[in-house]
């Protein structure tokens, strides 16, 4: 009978072997050097992965859940196509992850940096997301819905076709980001910046908004209905 250990995962790692679609629940495979792993499809339950390297990985499609999470290093790790519920990643290094269609339900990330990552389809629902900072990632169609961004900052992203549908925007500021045809139906918008980015046909629509800058931005065929808004900048 096959049977994955945390030793013979690290060995086929070591030897450039691939460990897909492997049965690998509950393995404790904390502080090992995963790096550039082919683990696709296998189930990663309960695993315990702190402080695994896992830069650069393959881990499209694996499962997830209830897997320890802490300080592991997903740096240009693809996690396409996963699931993560109930999770808090903001210890992880997510830089240039890349995470195509994947689905974050109540996941949170806090006081991280998101450079170059790939979020393109992603989706983020009720989740936390609180001082981040991203700048020159693909953010193209990226739903963040019922979700609360707070204190963050988009830097020279591509956001068009994104939905913030009824989220709760804080202090947060928008800068050089292509939000075309981005829909923000029914958010609610405190102190947040758009500076010098694109809003074309941006639906705000029942929008509740104070405190708004858009210095430097351009906003063709904004649709406005029942769009509230005090304070704002222009």
């Amino acid at each position: 009978m096959h049977i994955m250990t945390a030793q013979k995962v690290f060995d086929y790692v070591s030897e450039g072997r691939a460990v897909e679609s492997e049965n690998l629940r509950g393995l404790d495979l904390s502080n090992l050097d995963l790096g550039a792993a082919n683990l696709r499809g296998s189930d990663l339950s309960q695993a315990n992965l702190t402080g695994t390297n896992l830069q650069e990985a393959h881990l499209e499609r694996v499962t997830l859940d209830g897997a320890i999470l802490k300080e592991t290093d997903f740096r240009g790790a693809n996690l396409s196509y996963v699931q993560l519920s109930d999770m808090d990643l903001s210890t992880c290094n997510l830089e240039r992850l890349t995470a195509l269609d994947a689905k974050f339900i109540r996941v949170t990330l806090k006081d991280q940096s998101l450079k170059s990552v790939n979020l393109t389809g992603a989706t983020f629902i009720n989740a936390p997301l609180v001082g981040l900072n991203v700048q020159q990632a693909h953010l193209t169609n990226l739903r963040l819905l019922f979700c609360l961004l707070d204190s963050c900052t988009f830097h020279e992203c591509k956001m068009a076709g994104s939905d913030f549908g009824l989220s709760r925007i804080l202090k947060t500021t928008f800068s050089r980001v292509d939000l075309t045809r981005a829909s923000f139906m029914g958010a609610t918008f405190r102190d947040i910046k758009f500076l010098e980015s694109l809003l074309k046909e941006v639906d705000c629509t029942l929008v509740d908004a104070e405190g708004m800058d858009l210095t430097g931005s351009q906003y063709p065929g904004l649709h406005s209905e029942g769009f509230r808004v005090k304070g704002l900048k222009k």
